[in-house]
């Protein structure tokens, strides 16, 4: 593959992230303004063929297949990539069958099963600065968390308060020590 086939097809695969973010971007960001449509609309012309007319330029190819294969993908992967497919929930509701929660609940509720550590988990409420309100959606994925290291919490409660107490709002302490006693198999 020549390099200025391979260049155009990494653009397209940028172009194709770029178009993706619009999908999802803030109300108030640039791509949603006139002038960031009209990237955009540059973007997807380039994502779809910049590849093609600059192999064409470039001349005859050893292989066609490959660029064409690579930018297929590429342009995929920017897409989704763009749109944080990874974030979407299937809902049945009245929101349609994708919809894409940016909230700090849905962050949360991704990332406290990913966290590798009781500390992970409770820096990630740390961070999303999660609410009171919050607390009865996470209260499963929280219970889970102190199952899977329930080796990793302090004897005492008095311990387990004040490891809580470093990483999410005092308001809250008292309430998420309780979820992980309970679902460490301890008594309140």
């Amino acid at each position: 593959m020549q390099p200025a086939v391979a260049i155009a097809v990494l653009v397209a695969g940028a172009c194709a992230y770029l178009v993706g973010h619009a999908l999802i971007a803030a109300r108030d960001s640039f791509q949603r303004t006139t002038a960031g449509g009209a990237v955009l609309g540059m973007c997807v012309l380039a994502a779809l063929f910049a590849p093609g007319i600059v192999g064409a330029l470039a001349g005859p190819s050893a292989s066609p297949t490959l660029p064409r294969m690579l930018h297929l993908a590429l342009a995929t992967a920017g897409l989704l990539g763009g749109m944080r497919v990874w974030r979407m929930r299937l809902h049945a509701g009245r929101a349609g069958l994708f919809t894409l929660d940016e909230s700090p609940i849905s962050r949360a509720e991704a990332l406290v099963p990913l966290a590798d550590s009781l500390e992970g988990a409770l820096d990630v409420l740390g961070r999303e600065r999660c609410t009171a309100r919050d607390l009865p959606r996470l209260a499963p994925l929280l219970k889970r968390a102190a199952m899977r290291y329930s080796h990793q919490l302090p004897e005492r409660q008095s311990e387990v308060y004040a490891l809580v107490a470093r990483h999410v709002p005092a308001e809250l302490a008292a309430d998420v020590t309780g979820l992980l006693l309970e679902g460490a198999g301890r008594k309140r």
